[in-house]
């Protein structure tokens, strides 16, 4: 089932409930823990706050999903782009990256990964526990909020890719934001074989 793209604007949240998220979902941190957070799309090729390490890591029970509309960043209302969020699957996995917040500059790197991730609450923050080489890690991570006007729900691959080919907004292209995480996936040695035959949709489209 898919949900049709908003309409008009979409209204950011106010700073006093992006503050009160991240003091919420900090609380919820084990002291004395090193701060994670799981990247699976932007964050892999653009992170917004200084760390110590990052590597590769996979959640499991959830994937990365093209199921959130861009009016905005990527899209526009005239011409509704695609970008992903982490969805839930029981039996799927996301194969992305973890980071170790640099502790000395914490609270700015919190500060804007919440302005970033949590403009519009269309993400739900979440501690959750990743698979890596050095074994489990729990990360903050975030997961998409259904209820939310952008879900756009279940789309087939050649649905997404018409409207991405052609959605640009604020921040460039929405075909830019695909090849992008593509490149950053590829690069570390990670696959998404469905986000890999998206890409490959899109690009037909824009070259004709």
């Amino acid at each position: 089932m898919s949900n049709p793209p908003p309409t008009t604007p979409v209204e950011p949240i106010s700073d006093a409930r992006r503050t009160e998220s991240l003091n919420q979902t900090m609380a919820a941190h084990t002291a004395g823990e090193p701060v994670r957070v799981f990247a699976y799309g932007s964050l892999l090729w653009d992170p917004c706050f200084r760390f110590d390490h990052r590597a590769p890591a996979r959640l499991r029970g959830w994937v990365r999903r093209t199921c959130l509309w861009t009016v905005h960043a990527r899209g526009s209302l005239a011409q509704p782009g695609l970008f992903y969020g982490l969805d839930v699957a029981p039996d799927g996995f996301c194969d992305g990256a973890v980071y170790t917040l640099s502790q000395d500059s914490l609270d700015q790197g919190l500060d804007q990964l919440w302005r970033r991730e949590m403009h519009a609450a269309i993400y739900a923050p979440r501690w959750l526990t990743l698979e890596t080489e050095q074994g489990p890690a729990r990360a903050l991570t975030f997961v998409v909020n259904r209820a939310h006007e952008q879900y756009a729900g279940d789309l087939d691959l050649e649905t997404a890719a018409d409207y991405i080919a052609k959605a640009r907004g604020k921040f460039g292209s929405c075909a830019e934001y695909y090849a992008e995480t593509v490149a950053a996936l590829r690069a570390q040695g990670l696959e998404d074989a469905d986000l890999f035959a998206l890409l490959r949709q899109v690009e037909q489209r824009s070259s004709r």
